[in-house]
């Protein structure tokens, strides 16, 4: 990922911006997801479109993620 803009008063983040933020490979962010309960999955959107699910993040989330998990070395 190259240069990530944040703005001050964004509450909700991406997948691929959490991914960039903190290191964490897409793969394990998922599974980290899923095992640790984080994130809203945006399924309905993903059915409705047939699409891939896709997550979201909050500041909470993203800061929790930063202490359970490092960098990916991958």
């Amino acid at each position: 990922m190259g240069t990530l803009t944040i703005r001050s008063s964004q509450k909700i983040f991406t997948e691929q911006e959490v991914s960039g933020l903190t290191g964490i490979c897409l793969e394990h962010l998922r599974n980290l997801t899923r095992d640790k309960r984080l994130g809203r999955a945006a399924e309905a959107a993903a059915e409705a479109a047939g699409t891939a699910e896709k997550w979201f993040y909050t500041l909470s989330d993203l800061m929790v993620l930063t202490l359970v998990c490092r960098r990916c070395e991958h």
